[in-house]
């Protein structure tokens, strides 16, 4: 599949899995036959920390390294950051934002009808049973944002998953990812999202 340059900027707090959520969504790319690399940045590394991370995909090698000033993608995994102004920095109007959280929650900075809601935490906790947001975030940007499939994607997520994590794990994850997607389907059908990474 073809694959649009794509910069994401990840923000969460240890505990959440941004650094995990940037790195398999990377693998999952390169898998699908593209380019992508992911890097954390390392900070403190106490449960509830300030944590981010990043992605970059495209259809060529990816030389360009270190972070991610000017995303074409920030992901808040904690929807209180978005009072943060260093989380906010660098985006601008054509920055889509992808917020957890279960309603609107103002950035600033970020052109209104790009901001986007997923309560990643709530799917979280009836699926997983911890507030654990990554695994639907990252769900609803490969396929919102990246353009990966939902089935492939989500039998991709089985297999790698399973490499790590007991069965039981697994199926409650790949449950959350599947209900993600549902929530995103909104999101599809309003265009709004034809213009990431152009």
């Amino acid at each position: 599949m073809e694959f649009v340059p794509l910069e994401i900027r990840w923000h969460g707090r240890g505990g959440y899995g941004a650094k995990t959520a940037a790195l398999l969504l990377a693998e999952a790319v390169i898998d699908f036959g593209g380019f992508a690399q992911a890097s954390p940045e390392f900070g403190p590394e106490r449960r509830g920390a300030p944590v981010q991370a990043y992605t970059r995909i495209s259809p060529q090698p990816v030389r360009r390294r270190g972070p991610v000033e000017k995303p074409d993608l920030l992901v808040l995994l904690d929807p209180r950051l978005a009072k943060s102004p260093g989380v906010l920095e660098g985006v601008g109007p054509r920055t889509h934002v992808v917020v957890n959280g279960p309603g609107p929650v103002e950035v600033p900075g970020a052109a209104p009808d790009r901001v986007l809601y997923l309560d990643a935490s709530g799917i979280a906790r009836r699926t997983v049973g911890r507030e654990i947001p990554n695994v639907p975030l990252l769900a609803a940007v490969a396929v919102a944002f990246v353009g990966l499939p939902p089935g492939p994607f989500l039998r991709w997520l089985e297999g790698r998953l399973r490499r790590e994590l007991a069965e039981d794990v697994v199926r409650r994850n790949v449950e959350a990812a599947r209900l993600a997607l549902e929530e995103v389907q909104p999101w599809l059908r309003t265009g709004r999202l034809s213009t990431v990474g152009r």
